[in-house]
């Protein structure tokens, strides 16, 4: 779970994020332009959060949670110790590290992702400790998800021109959030981050974390598909 996965796709998968919880409501989204000359980053992945609508994504969260082992796998996985371990070396390690450098060095503020767990109490997610029971809902069709990931229905979900329009206008005013976008979709912060993604620091907790269901490379394949819309 690398930095941009968690900086763009948990900000993209929004309030209730992996898997509801049916004691909490969803959270009120922000009017549209309310968080532009905001310096953090935190309130622009709010806003992305917002993008899909609640009951698609219920409805795919739904799915996936009993129909894909994998993804009932990574729930498991979600805030044990192990994780927490894992997202710790992986925040200790020259990709991690240089990824931060870079952004600064490019005016970014990035106090709201120095710590790679800010992001999710950032977007004050309900994550859920467990997973629910497999095929607990007899209506889902898991034929349907053969061959589907959770990331490749998430983004087919997405408003490309509701992400594509915030974006544009945050790098057309030189917010905050415009220069985070602009800076790594650039091919050469790219190309740096995926060089150090192949060193020994960063892929020991790579591998531990797609081992338990999380898929770096998936994720961030599609956290710069979404910035680059």
């Amino acid at each position: 779970m690398l930095p941009l996965k968690i900086l763009v796709l948990f900000g993209a998968l929004g309030c209730q994020a992996l898997l509801p919880d049916p004691t909490t409501t969803p959270c009120p989204t922000t009017p549209k332009d309310s968080n532009f000359g905001d310096d953090s980053l935190c309130p622009d992945f709010q806003e992305l959060s917002g993008v899909i609508e609640v009951n698609t994504l219920a409805e795919l969260i739904q799915a996936h949670s009993q129909c894909d082992a994998k993804f009932r796998k990574a729930i498991s996985y979600y805030n044990t110790k192990r994780f927490q371990l894992a997202i710790q070396q992986l925040q200790q390690s020259e990709a991690y590290v240089t990824m931060l450098r870079d952004l600064r060095s490019a005016g970014v503020d990035t106090s709201d992702i120095d710590n790679i767990m800010d992001v999710f109490e950032c977007l004050d997610q309900p994550w859920p400790t467990s997973p629910p029971p497999p095929y607990a809902n007899k209506t889902c069709d898991c034929k349907q998800l053969r061959g589907r990931t959770f990331v490749g229905d998430l983004l087919a979900a997405m408003p490309n021109e509701d992400v594509h329009n915030y974006t544009a206008e945050a790098r057309a005013k030189h917010n905050n959030f415009g220069l985070f976008a602009d800076t790594i979709t650039s091919p050469a912060f790219q190309s740096r981050l995926r060089t150090n993604m192949l060193k020994r620091d960063a892929m020991r907790p790579l591998r531990l974390l797609r081992r338990y269901g999380w898929n770096v490379p998936e994720m961030l394949s599609a956290a710069l598909s979404i910035l680059s819309w």
